[in-house]
Order: C-alpha cells, then sequence, then structure tokens
C-alpha cells in the first residue's frame, strides 16, 4: 500500500488523486471540483498513461473513465489491482452509462471498489471519493474484513470473455444511438432541404422581378423567373452576360454598389427594349457571404402614362392660349367685318371695286368661322362629376411622380384624414391638378429635401360648413409677395421654362368644382399650396 503522511488526520491531509478520462473537458472539471476539496488531482487520458503515472507518481485514489480508447477503465482497473504495489489503492469508475448487473459483477471481480453514474453530478463523486478515503485509510476492523472479502479472483480467460462481452454490449448500444442520431440528421437534413425548396419557390414565384448580385453590384448572379421573362433572355444567357443589361452601365452599376439604393433604372430587354424600373436593393449574409438582392417593378407603362397626362395638359394649355389669341382677334376682326359691310352697303353693286369689297367681307367671314371653331375646341367640358375619395385622387397622384421623388431624394410624407366623404367630382380633372401642384413642388424643392401632402377637414368662419381640404408643402424658396398677388394670371411663371398656364387652368378646374385653390408662404421655408372642395351635405355619400 501506498504509505500516506499523518493518515491519523485525513482532513488536514492533501492525497493525491489520479483522474483518466479521454475527453479533456471531463477531466477539467474533475480537477476544479476535486482542487476545491483540498485535494491534488493527477490526469491522464487513458489506462495505458494511467498506469504510467502510478508508476512515477504516490497516487492514494484513483477516478477512470469506464469507456476509454486503447485501455478502458475495466482493464485499467485490473491492471492496478493484479500488481501487489498499487492493489490496495482505492478504484473508483466514473460512468455516463447505466450500471447494469453484468457491469457490477464484473467490477467487483477485478477490485473496482465503486461505481458512480455522472448523471449524478459532481456531489455524488465527492461524496464516493471522501468516502472510499475513509473507508481504505482509517477503516474499522469491520469495514478491513468487508473489503478484502469482496474482491473475488478471476482470471485473465474469463475476464476477457466477460469484458469483450460488456464491451460488444456497449459499442452495439452506441451503435444503436448512432442510428438514432444518424436518424435525426437525415430528419433534419430533409427540413433544410424543403425550406430551402420553400424559399426557392417564394423567390421563382414573387410577382416582381429580383436579381441577385455580388457585394460590388457588379456581377450578375441570379435572378427568378420574373425576371427572366421582363428582359427576354434565358437564364443561361443572363448568367452569361454576368450584369444586369443597364442601358447605361457606368451610372447604373454605381448606383448599385451604394447597397442602399433606392430610384430608377433602366435596362434593355433582349429585343432592344428600354424597360422603366423602380428598384431597391438591399445588402443580406448568405453562407458568410454578402450578396445584393436587387428587387425591381417595370413602371415603363406607368411612366408612359405619366408622359400622356403631361402631354394633356400641354394640349389643353394649348387650346387655353389659342382662345385667348381667337378672342384678341375676334374683337378687332367684328369692327374691320362692320366697316366693310357699311362700304358695301354706301358703293352698291354699280361700284367697280364692289366685287374686292364683298371678297373681303367673305374673308372676315371665314375668319370668323375658324376663330368659333379654334372656340369650341378650347373651350374646356364640364366635369363628369361624380361620387370619389379624395384621398385614394391624391394617392394615385403621388404614385405617378414616386419616380421623380425618388430620382431627386426626396422626403415625401402623407398624412391622410381616414373620415372624409367622398365628393363630387371628375376625378382625372382633379388628379391633374393635384399633378400640376405637385409637379411644381417638386421642382421647388431641392435635392434631399421634403414635401408633406396632407388631407382633412377645414372650418373657415365665413363659410357656414366645413370644406375638405388637400394641401402640399414644399421645401422649396418660395415666393414674393408680388408674385402671389396675380399668381393665376396667364403666362405668369418663376420658371425661365414655364409656360404659366398650369396654375391657371388648375384655377379653372377648381372654380368648375365650386372649390378654391390657395397659394400661402411657410413661415419655416416653402409654399404651401390647398385645395378646398365643399363638402354638401344633400349629395354627400358615406365613405
Amino acid at each position: 500500500m501506498h504509505s500516506v503522511t499523518d493518515a491519523s488526520s485525513p482532513e488536514t491531509t492533501q492525497f493525491t488523486i489520479l483522474a483518466v478520462d479521454d475527453i479533456p473537458e471531463n477531466l477539467l472539471l474533475l480537477d476544479d471540483v476535486l482542487s476545491e476539496q483540498n485535494f491534488k488531482v493527477l490526469s491522464a487520458t487513458n489506462g495505458l498513461e494511467g498506469l504510467k503515472v502510478i508508476e512515477e507518481q504516490e497516487v492514494q485514489l484513483i477516478i477512470s473513465d469506464a469507456m476509454m480508447p486503447k485501455m478502458d477503465g475495466f482493464q485499467f482497473c485490473k491492471s492496478v489491482k493484479n500488481n501487489p504495489r498499487t492493489a490496495s489503492i482505492p478504484f473508483i469508475i466514473y460512468t455516463s452509462d447505466y450500471i447494469d448487473q453484468e457491469d457490477k459483477e464484473l467490477a467487483q471481480n477485478i477490485g473496482v471498489d465503486r461505481y458512480v453514474v455522472k448523471m449524478g453530478g459532481t456531489d455524488s463523486i465527492v461524496d464516493a471519493v471522501r468516502e472510499m478515503i475513509a473507508k481504505t485509510y482509517h477503516p474499522s476492523p469491520q469495514k478491513i474484513q468487508t473489503a478484502s472479502s469482496e474482491n473475488q479472483s478471476l482470471d485473465d480467460r474469463e475476464f476477457i470473455e466477460r469484458h469483450d462481452k460488456i464491451l460488444i454490449k456497449k459499442l452495439e448500444e452506441k451503435m444503436i444511438s448512432l442510428e438514432e442520431y444518424s436518424l435525426q440528421l437525415l430528419k433534419k437534413n430533409d427540413e433544410l432541404q424543403r425550406s430551402e425548396i420553400r424559399y426557392r419557390l417564394l423567390f421563382e414565384r414573387a410577382s416582381i422581378p429580383i436579381f441577385v448580385m455580388d457585394v460590388y453590384g457588379q456581377q450578375l448572379l441570379d435572378m427568378n423567373t420574373e425576371a427572366v421573362h421582363l428582359l427576354g433572355y434565358t437564364r443561361e444567357e443572363l448568367l452569361e452576360l454576368k450584369r444586369l443589361p443597364f442601358a447605361d452601365p457606368d451610372i447604373q452599376s454605381e448606383l448599385i454598389i451604394t447597397q442602399s439604393f433606392s430610384g430608377e433604372l433602366t435596362v434593355k430587354s433582349k429585343e432592344g427594349k428600354v424597360i422603366c424600373l423602380e428598384g431597391t436593393a438591399s445588402v443580406i449574409d448568405y453562407d458568410k457571404d454578402k450578396r445584393i438582392l436587387v428587387f425591381t417593378r417595370d413602371v415603363t407603362e406607368q411612366k408612359a402614362m405619366l408622359e400622356k397626362i403631361f402631354q394633356t395638359e400641354k394640349l389643353s394649355l394649348l387650346g387655353t392660349i389659342a382662345a385667348g389669341i381667337a378672342h384678341e382677334v375676334r374683337n378687332p376682326l367684328a369692327g374691320v367685318k362692320l366697316n366693310l359691310q357699311f362700304l358695301e352697303q354706301k358703293y352698291g353693286d354699280n361700284h367697280p371695286d364692289i366685287e374686292t369689297l364683298r371678297l373681303a367681307i367673305e374673308g372676315t367671314k371665314h375668319i370668323e368661322k375658324v376663330i368659333e371653331n379654334t372656340l369650341n375646341i378650347a373651350r374646356s367640358t364640364m366635369p363628369d362629376v361624380r361620387f370619389a375619395s379624395i384621398n385614394e385622387v391624391v394617392s394615385q397622384s403621388i404614385n405617378l411622380l414616386m419616380l421623380t421623388v425618388h430620382k431627386k431624394n426626396i422626403d415625401l410624407e402623407t398624412h391622410f384624414t381616414t373620415t372624409l366623404p367622398t365628393l363630387k367630382i371628375d376625378a382625372k380633372q382633379i388628379m391633374q391638378v393635384v399633378l400640376n401642384v405637385l409637379k411644381n413642388a417638386i421642382e421647388a424643392t431641392p435635392p434631399s429635401g421634403s414635401i408633406v401632402v396632407t388631407t382633412g377637414y377645414e372650418f373657415p368662419s365665413e363659410i357656414k360648413s366645413s370644406r375638405v381640404i388637400v394641401s402640399i408643402k414644399d421645401g422649396g424658396p418660395g415666393f414674393s409677395e408680388e408674385y402671389l398677388k396675380d399668381a393665376f394670371e396667364l403666362f405668369k411663371t418663376t420658371k425661365s421654362s414655364g409656360t404659366g398656364l398650369g396654375l391657371a387652368l388648375s384655377k379653372r378646374i377648381m372654380n368648375q368644382h365650386n372649390g378654391e385653390i390657395k397659394i400661402k408662404p411657410v413661415p419655416a421655408g416653402g409654399t404651401d399650396v390647398q385645395l378646398l372642395f365643399l363638402i354638401n351635405s344633400n349629395e354627400q355619400e358615406k365613405s
């Protein structure tokens, strides 16, 4: 038996314990727990290392895992107990497996003193260590007799047979456990594959074109079916191009590189058709790598529609100009005609120049006819009024101009009152007014400025009933008081390229709707254009 210094005082003596386990974390845990109990702890990762340790150093107790490579706990215990120099060292097997009867019998036959299950926690191992030290180094006579009678002899052949049987059983249990774990992995892998397929379907079946690009916005890596249909290429052709077919590659790709792009993109289809897209780029992490997702929306038709609306407005303004010219010509023309007719009556049929005079009169009649036709064309049609939501009209107008808003990086805020009644209006004409005012606001507002669009109620003191108000506040420089005095007059403009007819036409439309248009300066800077509509309680329809 290894000697112990001052064996009569176990509480103050520092015993040396050998811990053997093939898992480093378990060894660290045993070292921490036993060191706190004033034990000195030596370590080994298998039985062979453990035998070398007890040959070189004095050890008072051994704690060993049951299943280890090279030499397991049972083999290690048999070697220790078969050596007369180390046979008296208490041996504890510390295992994560439940103890069955075969394990117990083999352990008893080879001299294992205690069998502790790891699931019992660290307290169970500390209790077992203290019990074995007290039992071994401070025994009572009864305990000495019991300890000497517990171990039974077991020859090598029988040990190998029983040990191999237990080992095979443990391996079979481990194989079953591994098979169960493998089935779980297969199930998880199947779930992951299903999830990937599901998200791939969402990507492929998205109703908008989506492009996947590298983090530099240069290389095209993937796209969904809608994007393929939009551009007219096959998927393989687009991947071979390696980049989006921008109408202006240098400018567009630079925008995508910013990774926070939101605005207009112009691309070309395989047939050469120019397609206008409203795009938004966002960065995602994909398998420890970054990608840029570009979500787009085809707004080619929307832009064309907007252009048609502005063209219609131009034609309407041209009609207004023609009407003004016709009005100015018609009055002096009437005087010319009257004078010619007076001369015709004065000179009579026998005058030598009477035919020339009559030709002049016919000419004035022809001019009058042209003027009348021009006025009929220029004369605005009466509004085709129907119940409509002013919020919807304003919202649709904003949507038509959002590309321009994004292009100037303008922050456009909307505050709609949802309880507004429907109004009897010509939605197309009112949309023309809103578009005209919004377009002026966008042009006046500097890049990165702001526009606030509000709908609500106005309760003026001079009017008995309330009114619905649409307010459009821009962040521009505003207008001078001199301009505001006659802002709605024809050809009055502050823009070098303006016609000065937009506000005049808007005022005419508002007048036809028994409404009002006002222009007010904003104290903080900018202009507030207000459209006001009377609410007729007799005609009001619930929203």
